[in-house]
């Protein structure tokens, strides 16, 4: 039998971009998503598609709440949430003080299930149903990440960090070490179900030349890898780069000599980037996730959304936990506005010269746009028939400031700028993963023991 689901219904259409966002959004007020043994039947006005179908349908009705494609957060550490807000100067301090040494405890199993199960129940209280995932350099920290996202049904991008000099011993490894553990990993895992594997080199700083050399190896013989690391984050740390690579043109010139940037390359970061860089990005359409939580908590800089918008490159939202402080989108929205606005507005090199990120755009960001990103928008992204019926049930009815402050919106931009500005988990009431319910309203993983 079908089942529907029955609320206000906002996705963007599959040919949208950032240029046309006005005219490329879907919403019903009244409208109904369809959908049979995981897959997306239809989507629309609650009449019409009622009226369209000629077969027996189970509806469930959530009333005035909001049903959205399911979010994508494109950069978040499995690793790290218990190091969550941890008091920092600046990012190398703050790894050194913190993160390597949370990180060390993933080599225990039952350390690394226990605290990977929260990592997940996170990302579904929050209403995040893919994520692009940075374990430890331990292979059960790899392990239960694509365990755990198997028996949810939860399509994820993840994979073992490599880490071969310039951090403390016990998060080093030999590079041959990480590439035979990782090759392994990839024959197990990768595009299994809903499951891609992505080298995961950390930075620039913690890999040697050898490293960068193996990897390449990888992705010439995988060619459907993803890669995943850290780009040009903090001033101090692009030194650092600079010094140990002083024989590259800049950051980014390390991982492109290497032959690490391609289109299912995902660069977190990119605050200091310079125009050729950004020119190079877009030549070789690697991608780029903003993470804007991370950015402010670590004072690591303000990133520039306008200069994605002019070299035309693909962009993702990143919660970045642990240096970033929320598992919600909908608040890291509210972080990239605030740096937008900063951007814009404070800087002396781009006063008052474009408008501050709108809520269309954000929200295209962490669904469609996000999923174009990642590769993945032929399978996901929003409501389209045939894609996976991933989504997510908003209710600003639990937040009694939100409920009072869309009393007086005044269009679907306006409704969406208060949700990204005044929401958080508390509105999320229901995540859904291929139709099934994994979290609802405080319950989680109703169909799993996880």
């Amino acid at each position: 039998m079908l089942k529907g689901y029955r609320g206000r219904l906002f996705d963007f259409k599959s040919d949208s971009d950032v240029s046309c966002l006005k005219e490329k959004y879907r919403f019903f007020d009244d409208g109904l998503l369809v959908i049979e043994e995981g897959k997306i039947v239809a989507s629309g006005d609650y009449s019409q598609v009622i009226n369209n179908l000629n077969q027996e349908i189970d509806i469930e009705s959530f009333g005035e709440c909001f049903i959205l494609p399911g979010f994508i957060d494109a950069h978040v550490h499995s690793a790290q949430t218990q190091a969550i807000a941890s008091y920092g100067n600046q990012l190398l301090d703050w790894l050194e003080g913190y993160i390597f040494p949370n990180e060390r405890q993933f080599e225990q199993p039952e350390f690394a299930l226990e605290h990977t199960r929260f990592f997940f129940r996170q990302l579904l209280k929050n209403g995040t149903t893919t994520a692009a995932i940075y374990p430890s350099i331990h292979d059960v920290s790899v392990e239960v990440v694509f365990d755990i996202a198997s028996e949810l049904n939860m399509r994820v991008i993840t994979g073992k960090t490599w880490m071969d000099c310039n951090a403390p011993d016990f998060l080093l490894e030999d590079p041959v070490q990480s590439y035979e553990s990782t090759q392994k990993q990839i024959e197990k895992w990768h595009e299994k179900g809903r499951l891609h594997y992505a080298i995961t080199p950390r930075y620039a700083i913690t890999s040697s030349p050898r490293s960068f050399e193996l990897a390449a190896s990888l992705l010439k013989d995988y060619p459907r890898l993803y890669l995943q690391t850290h780009v040009s984050e903090n001033r101090q740390e692009v030194k650092v780069v600079n010094h140990h690579y002083y024989n590259y043109k800049g950051y980014l010139d390390v991982y492109d000599s290497f032959g690490l940037l391609t289109p299912r390359t995902l660069l977190g970061h990119g605050i200091y980037l310079t125009d050729i860089e950004f020119e190079k990005i877009a030549e070789t359409k690697a991608r780029i996730v903003h993470c804007p939580s991370s950015n402010l908590f670590l004072g690591s800089g303000l990133f520039d959304y306008h200069k994605i918008l002019k070299y035309g490159i693909n962009l993702a939202i990143g919660s970045d936990v642990g240096g970033g402080t929320s598992f919600s989108m909908l608040q890291n929205l509210n972080d990239a506005y605030r740096i937008s606005a900063l951007k814009n507005n404070t800087c002396d090199d781009n006063p008052h010269s474009f408008d501050t990120l709108a809520a269309l755009d954000a929200f295209y960001l962490i669904t469609l746009g996000g999923a174009k990103t990642l590769s993945l928008n032929d399978m996901i992204g929003n409501f389209d028939p045939g894609k996976e019926a991933d989504f997510v049930v908003i209710d600003p009815l639990l937040n009694e400031v939100l409920t009072y402050r869309i009393k007086n919106a005044d269009s679907i931009e306006d409704l969406l700028f208060a949700l990204m500005i005044l929401g958080d988990e508390r509105i999320i009431k229901a995540t859904y993963l291929m139709g099934n319910r994994v979290y609802n309203n405080n319950v989680y993983f109703e169909k799993s023991d996880v």
